[in-house]
C-alpha cells in the first residue's frame, strides 16, 4: 500500500487495513470536536499487541484496535 502513515510504514498491507477502518468506525461515532483530535494525522505511534494494535494519539490517548474493528 502506498501512501501509508509514517507512523505504520512498518505494518503488514492487512494490519495497516483494519486500522484505517477501525479507525474509521471509531471516530465515526464521536461529535466533530472530539473527532478533530482523532485524526489520521495525530496518530504518533503504532505498535503491534496480542492480536490487535496499539494506536497513540497526539493527544496522549491509546486504543487498542482488533481486526474485527472493534477498540477498546
Amino acid at each position: 500500500m502506498e501512501n501509508r502513515l509514517s507512523v505504520a510504514k512498518h505494518l503488514t498491507d492487512e494490519e495497516y487495513k483494519y486500522l484505517l477502518g477501525t479507525h474509521a468506525k471509531h471516530t465515526g461515532i464521536m461529535g466533530l470536536g472530539e473527532r478533530a483530535e482523532y485524526d489520521l494525522s495525530k496518530i504518533v505511534k503504532v505498535e503491534r499487541g496480542n492480536g490487535c494494535l496499539h494506536v497513540h494519539y497526539s493527544n496522549g490517548d491509546w486504543w487498542h484496535y482488533t481486526p474485527s474493528g472493534a477498540w477498546y
